[in-house]
């Protein structure tokens, strides 16, 4: 995109003025497994749950382009922060396109809600008059602790098939199992709900779009959250070069004379990883940008070829972001194993981030189908 929208624009001088207290709290959140709630008012304070609500509920509804670069900010400040922005943001923008307009009045009653979400749908949902009762456990409820609302998607008998449901966070049983190797601060906790009733405001189909544009249901999944999640692995990828190349740079090894810096092999991986990490980003941006023009000029949802080359693009920059940042952290030497150094956490978060069904490489499996298929076709 050639100039940042006034949107991005007021997004990013928002989370500038509480760039410090982000830094600030990303240890904070580690040892306590959770985000802290001081984090969870910060992120309210500055609307960071806001970016990718519609505008006819008060949000931004940021172009999924310049999700990446927004999402990139938040991460590089404080993965926990950008891990929950990137959650809450996908579900606040969700219900902001299809919940009822009774049900917006409730969820959005308050400037900037903070949300959790688990759009695995592990859990039922049977109708009722004047709403659902639902049952079940969900897993990976990221920024639960500090959510005003969480979004769990379910299977219903009536109609048929998918549906979500909003409840808050004081009616489900959270479950303390969240003890991982990275993105050790989201207190990505199961959650569970037992014959809870949820009134028909408070749910949603999932393939019924009343409000917002192009983005919400037209992408897909994996074009819906791409600028999120490729946006968080390119910001603490991004941190953790940053932390290396100002290390390397009055870093030496025992007996050697010479920094780490100073060293050849050193510069061409740190040159690599930022091509690398330039590249992936303009790849995922240039994408974005095109799906949402077909999006944008039919009336429907992109197709299944349109749909696997995005999500390819999606896979191979997390993928690729990953592996060569991860290529720097030998560099740093053993001092970066303490858990309060940066370097550390970055490359945990990082690994993490490639876990997420999102990031899967299964992504290229399907683009190389669809690939194949394309060259069986009669010119």
């Amino acid at each position: 995109m050639s100039e940042p929208s006034p949107a991005l624009g007021e997004l990013l001088a928002a989370l500038e003025k509480v760039a410090p207290e982000l830094e600030v709290s990303a240890r904070q959140a580690e040892i306590q497994r959770r985000a802290p709630d001081a984090l969870g008012a910060l992120m309210k304070r500055a609307r960071l749950g806001m970016a990718k609500v519609p505008r006819e509920v008060g949000g931004y509804e940021l172009h999924p382009a310049e999700q990446v670069d927004y999402f990139a900010r938040i991460a590089y400040l404080n993965p926990t922060a950008g891990w929950l922005a990137f959650n809450q943001n996908g579900s606040a923008g969700v219900l902001g396109a299809t919940l009822p307009q009774a049900g917006i009045e409730r969820v959005f009653a308050e400037d900037s809600p903070l949300m959790a979400a688990v759009s695995a749908p592990t859990g039922r949902s049977q109708k009722v008059e004047g709403g659902y009762r639902v049952s079940g456990r969900w897993a990976y409820a990221s920024g639960v602790h500090v959510a005003d609302w969480l979004v769990l998607a379910t299977l219903c008998d009536e109609p048929p098939g998918p549906r979500f449901v909003v409840v808050s966070r004081e009616q489900v049983e959270l479950h303390d199992d969240w003890h991982v190797a990275a993105l050790q601060g989201t207190g990505s906790v199961d959650v569970e709900l037992q014959d809870a009733f949820v009134p028909e405001e408070l749910s949603a189909s999932p393939f019924v779009q009343l409000r917002g544009g192009a983005q919400y249901l037209k992408l897909g999944y994996r074009g819906y959250v791409a600028g999120e999640n490729v946006g968080f692995s390119l910001g603490v990828a991004q941190r953790m070069l940053d932390e290396v190349a100002k290390l390397a740079r009055g870093k030496k090894r025992v007996l050697d004379s010479s920094t780490v810096g100073e060293r050849g092999a050193f510069q061409q991986e740190l040159g690599r990883t930022d091509a690398t990490l330039r590249a992936a980003r303009a790849y995922v941006m240039s994408e974005l940008e095109r799906a949402m023009r077909i999006a944008e000029d039919s009336d429907a949802a992109l197709g299944a070829e349109d749909v696997a080359r995005l999500g390819a693009a999606v896979g191979w920059a997390t993928e690729a972001i990953c592996r060569a940042a991860t290529h720097l952290f030998p560099y740093a030497g053993a001092g970066a194993l303490h858990l309060s150094n940066p370097i550390q956490r970055a490359f945990r978060d990082l690994l993490g981030s490639g876990q997420h069904l999102v990031a899967t490489n299964e992504t290229l499996d399907h683009w190389g189908q669809a690939l194949l298929e394309a060259s069986g076709e009669t010119p």
